[in-house]
């Protein structure tokens, strides 16, 4: 009699510490959903103010991102869209450039770079803040300076980031939601390319 009350007090413990710990992790995505500078309307629909043709074009494939004020240098290799299965290819390391949106440049268009809400990658983006830098180094050896915007939470079908049209930015993407269910964008004006 004495084990089985040791028994059922065992379980219950580990049902309490198991529910404790599934709570977790609801509780810290609805606060840090709270703490983002958030926009209220897309910006991607429409079309934004086209930027002044620059004198000279500065264009290249991405292959870092650095965010200084999150700590956050990454490398950025290529990621694909798979129609058929519906998903893009991702790591758990690294952060990844949308091939199908414009490089890098100075021009215009939506440069598109998404990775992983983990350690080590952008569970920290929800700490940005708005005017912090993003640098983006390309394959041919620019450099691109962006300052966030703000920020949107959209569901992943949302796919009016690959219609903009306009001055030149960076979108940044993770996952967001109570179980990761959704996407949070994030929105960079270029500031400076070299």
């Amino acid at each position: 009699m004495k084990r089985m009350r040791i028994g059922v007090v065992s379980i219950g413990l580990c049902l309490i510490i198991g529910g404790a710990l599934a709570g977790i992790t609801p509780f810290t995505q609805y606060w840090r959903s709270k703490h983002v500078p958030h926009v209220t309307t897309s910006p991607f629909l429409g079309t934004a103010a086209a930027a002044p043709a620059p004198q000279k074009l500065i264009t290249g494939k991405p292959v870092r991102i650095i965010i200084p004020s999150l700590n956050i240098d990454l490398p950025v290799i290529d990621g694909y869209y798979n129609a058929q299965r519906q998903q893009w290819t991702l790591t758990s390391d690294k952060a990844q450039y949308a091939t199908m949106t414009s490089p890098a440049n100075n021009a215009g268009g939506n440069t598109f770079i998404y990775g992983h809400n983990r350690k080590g990658v952008f569970n920290t983006l929800n700490q940005i803040k708005v005017g912090d830098t993003v640098t983006l180094t390309t394959d041919n050896g620019h450099t691109f300076t962006y300052s966030f915007r703000g920020a949107l939470e959209t569901i992943p079908t949302d796919d009016s980031l690959f219609h903009y049209q306009g001055k030149p930015i960076l979108t940044v993407q993770t996952c967001s939601g109570v179980w990761y269910q959704n996407r949070q964008l994030f929105t960079f004006d270029l500031e400076h390319a070299e």
